[in-house]
Order: structure tokens, then C-alpha cells, then sequence
């Protein structure tokens, strides 16, 4: 999981490796902007909800005349607290599931590109040449199948059972 200190420290880096991997580039500057919206938020409940300990102090201390003003103003407070809170965890909801998407960065040392732009670092050994030894190697499927340790077709009848229940 990217940390969201980088992703505001560097956003273009963020930004490149999207790119990078071929998914969708916008979806960083979404998360920056959920990020600011969920550090806001948090900081106004904060503010709210030291307010409203302040008043609750005052409270006790105050003339009648001025206890019914200052319970007026605390139940205003409660609400906007209450808000406040639910804007928090809103925004932070937001974030994280904005956060799940993004991927991983990608190291500045992997090449861009397709499986076709590849490039081979080192080899051990000598590659083997089926051909020239009369040899058509399989695919690990068929040679599940072959020694009957694979079982398409009852995999797919089982998946598609547990996927209706």
C-alpha cells in the first residue's frame, strides 16, 4: 500500500508508475483530494469537539440567564460535532477505498511496456532446443490432465455449484 506522505510529497512519481502499468492516472489526483477533504474534516471535528469540552466546562460555572444561552449553544455544537464526525468518517471511507485501487510503485529500474518489450538481464545454463531433439514439450495442463491430477471440467461444474449457493 502506497504511503499517502509520498503521494502528496511526490505525486508526479505516483502519477508515472500509474502510467507505467497502463491503469488509470486520475486516480491519483481523486485520492489527493480525498486525502485533503479526510485531513479537513478531521481537523474541524477536532475543533468542534474542543469547543464543545470548553462549554461544557462553562456550564456549571454560569448565572441562570446565562446557563439557558450557553445549553442552546451546546446542543448546536452536539449537532455540528456529530456532522463533523460523520463528514470524518466519510472522507476517510473515501480515502481508503481510493487507496485499495492504487498500485503498488513501480521500481525506475522495470522497462515500460508489453510482455513483447521484455528484457532477458541473464541466463544459467543452455535454453534447450525441443525441437532439435524431436521433443514438443506440453503446457502444465495437459499434463495435469494426462496424469490425473487436473480435472477441468468437474472444476468448473463445482465452481459454477458454489457460486449459485
Amino acid at each position: 500500500m502506497i504511503d499517502l506522505r509520498l503521494l502528496r510529497e511526490d505525486p508526479d512519481r505516483v502519477r508515472a508508475s500509474q502510467r507505467a502499468r497502463g491503469e488509470d492516472v486520475s486516480l491519483v489526483d481523486a485520492l489527493l483530494s480525498a486525502d485533503e477533504r479526510r485531513r479537513s474534516s478531521g481537523v474541524r471535528f477536532d475543533e468542534l469537539r474542543s469547543e464543545q469540552k470548553a462549554l461544557g466546562k462553562l456550564i456549571p460555572r454560569a448565572t441562570p440567564e446565562e446557563r439557558a444561552e450557553l445549553l442552546q449553544k451546546a446542543e448546536q455544537l452536539k449537532t455540528d460535532v456529530k456532522a463533523a464526525e460523520a463528514e470524518q468518517n466519510e472522507a476517510d471511507e473515501t480515502a481508503k477505498r481510493l487507496l485499495l485501487q492504487l498500485g503498488n510503485i513501480v521500481h525506475t529500474d522495470v522497462p515500460v511496456g508489453g510482455e513483447e518489450d521484455f528484457v532477458v538481464l541473464e541466463t544459467h545454463g543452455t535454453i534447450r532446443d525441443f525441437a532439435a531433439e524431436g521433443f514438443e514439450p506440453k503446457d502444465h495442463l495437459e499434463l495435469g490432465e494426462a496424469l490425473g491430477a487436473i480435472d477441468v471440467e468437474r472444476g468448473a461444474k463445482v465452481s459454477a455449484r458454489a457460486s449459485t449457493t
